[in-house]
């Protein structure tokens, strides 16, 4: 499910040709730009491109090293961040069904009209100002019946609801996951560092040890 919410929010931002970036990228770290531009079979300012609108929000990251080889060329390496992505698109997601809920309350909190003629869409407020008469065509404004759109922007909100869901799902997954690593990882450097610390304490105090018994042994007379 990871692999598949990071192609659908790549494809939000950047377009459906950009979804293989996340097949190069997922679960890999610093990879070529070079290699990147190879394996989505476009060229290297393509890439580029497709690259920067993803940083621009914070979807991936880069470095750079300077390419002695090819006359001091910088080299980008690229990083998909996806914590970030998994939030950009929750909150990608939550604002598109705060839109439609505005729009819903529109609907059923006011009235339509519209040209049978043109298929002009107005407000009562618009209608009003127009006397009820396209300004188009001049055929008399119709009464629009909201009923279906209603219908279509609340199944359109639900389907939105139930996917911000299942994404904030695997986006706190995510984070329980990597929260359980940085965990691992401390305890091993915890355990690394105790480690060396009785290492040191052996080795000093053997050196005590031995500088003791070199100390009690008696000493060479003199002839």
């Amino acid at each position: 499910m990871l692999e598949k919410f990071l192609q659908e929010v790549i494809s939000l931002v950047a377009g459906v040709n950009a979804e293989p970036v996340v097949e190069v990228l997922f679960k890999k770290k610093n990879v070529n730009e070079f290699l990147i531009a190879k394996k989505l079979n476009v060229t290297i300012n393509q890439a580029r491109n497709i690259l920067y609108k993803l940083a621009d929000v914070g979807l991936v990251y880069f470095m750079r090293k300077k390419d002695t080889k090819s006359g001091g060329w910088y080299i980008y390496f690229w990083t998909l961040d996806d914590k970030k992505c998994l939030s950009y698109y929750v909150d990608r997601l939550n604002k598109e069904v705060d839109q439609l809920e505005d729009s819903l309350n529109n609907k059923k909190t006011k009235q339509f009209y519209f040209c049978k003629t043109c298929g002009m869409e107005v407000t009562e407020e618009q209608a009003l100002l127009y006397e009820f008469t396209c300004s188009e065509c001049g055929e008399v404004f119709a009464l629009k019946d909201s009923t279906d759109s209603i219908r279509q922007v609340e199944k359109e909100i639900s389907k939105l609801k139930i996917k911000s869901a299942e994404v904030k799902k695997v986006f706190e997954e995510f984070e329980a996951s990597a929260a359980v690593k940085i965990k691992k990882a401390a305890m091993v450097s915890k355990k690394k560092t105790s480690a060396k610390n009785k290492s040191k304490k052996k080795s000093t105090a053997k050196k005590k040890s031995g500088a003791k018994k070199n100390k009690s042994l008696p000493k060479k007379r003199k002839r």
